[in-house]
């Protein structure tokens, strides 16, 4: 037996889903538009790195530069908000929601892009052993974002320094990897992002 007013109830609730499901789609657009920018920004971020190699130079295997924090600000910043999953811009957040798009060989590079990031991630995860002391990388890529964005603030970069102090130069050459690796994903998934929504427009 079907209760009174049920279709009523049905009709509603398919309007109801039908909005949620239409604002839902448009939150979906406005966060790819969004990671989008942060590709944008990563596109800027290498440029000022290449304007800036001229300063910098090799030295026994490690960068030297007069201000390479300065230098890598472009490119930290999209690379901070992507690298952390919390963030509604996060790298791993913008692939599960192109998952429910992607198909045949877009579905594939997403596969792909995806992996690769879950590499840089599994460096990030390790550590490697300085003066005698194992470093973990994470707290160097923690430690260099935070002096790279927020030095100019207070003591952000003490921490960075410390490490410096402590383990010397191959810990600017693991912040550097990990941050130009993160910027890599991000631009290769931009390109993923550019075919569905391609696909969709068509």
């Amino acid at each position: 037996m079907v209760a009174r007013g049920s279709f009523g109830h049905f009709c509603w609730w398919r309007s109801v889903s039908g909005t949620l499901d239409q604002a839902m789609r448009a939150m979906d657009a406005t966060t790819l538009q969004t990671f989008r920018s942060l590709a944008e920004e990563v596109k800027t971020g290498f440029a000022a790195v290449q304007e800036s190699s001229g300063e910098m130079r090799i030295v026994h295997g490690y960068l030297e530069s007069k201000d390479i924090l300065a230098a890598y600000r472009p490119l930290c910043l999209p690379v901070h908000r992507a690298s952390k999953d919390t963030d509604r811009m996060s790298f791993r957040r913008t692939c599960k929601m192109l998952q429910e798009s992607a198909s045949g060989e877009l579905a594939e590079r997403l596969s792909d892009v995806r992996e690769r990031y879950e590499k840089v991630m599994a460096y990030m995860a390790s550590h490697t052993i300085l003066n005698d002391r194992p470093v973990e990388h994470h707290e160097v890529f923690e430690a260099w974002m935070d002096a790279v964005i927020f030095g100019e603030f207070g003591d952000k970069d003490q921490e960075y320094r410390k490490l410096l102090a402590e383990c010397g130069k191959a810990v600017e050459g693991i912040a550097v990897r990990l941050t130009e690796a993160i910027a890599e994903r991000i631009l290769e998934l931009d390109d993923v992002i550019t075919g569905i929504l391609g696909e969709s427009i068509s």
